[in-house]
């Protein structure tokens, strides 16, 4: 579950918003810094990419009125030990907009300076967050030192399909965000990516972020922030 401490002010879910025992080896040596805002200097790929989610998926029903939309996330351990909130964001200049919408594709960047942030959003000077509202507290001067900014990407699909986040962990190199796609019972017939930006609570000796993103019921992929625009073979 997520934890709430004052320095956390409430966030909004962006609208076109993956246990670590189970994963895969803990983080390996290797040279990429996991910041946002430079080219780490080598990819350390994750192995496996796709795997089977450690947690029973119930089928779900056909009826409408039963159907729950978190169900590749229900049964997933929410026992979180570093604080996390989905934040509002301005737009962003997305990884995926360059990338062939005909295939699977993931990213996450970890952003770690008001620098690297606004290279990534769109930063009006009146603080917009592209819905017209002011947002609680600007993305560009959340405390850096306490915290880590994520963006995180994955597509192509309906745009009626959002990201839902479970848990973060502290791994020995940073840390590990698991979620979920959501599924909806109606779904628009459009094309697009998704992205949600994620505020983690900043780990000691932090280098990179890994996200582990339960996307069916037999299948989880598995990014880092050293990788870039990751294209898994379905």
């Amino acid at each position: 579950m997520t934890l709430d401490r004052r320095r956390f002010l409430a966030g909004t879910a962006l609208a076109t918003v993956a246990s670590a025992g189970c994963l895969q080896a803990d983080d390996r040596s290797g040279n990429g810094d996991g910041n946002g805002g430079t080219e780490p200097t080598s990819a350390i790929p994750e192995d496996p990419r796709v795997d089977e989610p450690p947690y029973e998926i119930e089928a779900q029903p056909n009826d409408r009125d039963e159907r729950n939309q978190l169900s590749l996330c229900a049964n997933m351990s929410g026992d979180s030990d570093l604080e996390f909130q989905t934040v509002s964001a301005p737009r962003a200049d997305l990884l995926l907009s360059t990338a062939d919408i005909e295939d699977e594709v993931y990213a996450v960047r970890a952003l770690t300076s008001a620098d690297e942030v606004r290279e990534v959003f769109k930063l009006g000077d009146d603080g917009d967050n592209g819905s017209g509202e002011e947002p609680q507290e600007p993305i560009d001067e959340i405390d850096f030192e306490e915290n880590i900014l994520l963006v995180v990407e994955s597509g192509f699909g309906s745009g009626s399909i959002a990201h839902h986040w479970k848990r973060a962990e502290r791994t020995d190199r940073g840390l590990r965000l698991h979620g979920c796609q959501t599924t909806p019972y109606e779904r628009t017939d459009d094309l697009t990516s998704r992205h949600s930006v994620v505020r983690v609570e900043r780990p000691e000796n932090f280098e990179l972020a890994r996200v582990s993103l339960t996307v069916g019921e037999e299948r989880r992929v598995h990014f880092n922030s050293t990788e870039g625009v990751v294209s898994v073979t379905t």
